[in-house]
């Protein structure tokens, strides 16, 4: 019974020690495509509603040359270039 008790708590302590030591509130950044020249991205999904029209004329409002919808689908976000 004693040998149980030690594995069970050894193994409790292993359990929190290995999930205190994982960082599991770690963001996402968002997608920014340095080769296209895409600098900024702007907290911005776009939808079938907004889509890369939008999101150019977005992004020249906010002075940048051009802008448009990247990423993985189908979570594409507005991104601008200088």
């Amino acid at each position: 019974m004693n040998i149980r008790k030690t594995f069970v708590m050894f193994f409790l302590v292993v359990v929190l020690a290995t999930s205190s030591l994982s960082n599991s509130n770690v963001l996402a950044s968002p997608v920014i495509n340095q080769v296209g020249g895409y600098t900024h991205c702007i907290l911005r999904y776009c939808t079938k509603d907004w889509f890369d029209i939008d999101c150019d004329d977005e992004c020249k409002r906010r002075t940048y040359s051009t802008g448009a919808c990247l990423g993985p689908f189908p979570k594409l976000q507005c991104c601008c270039k200088k």
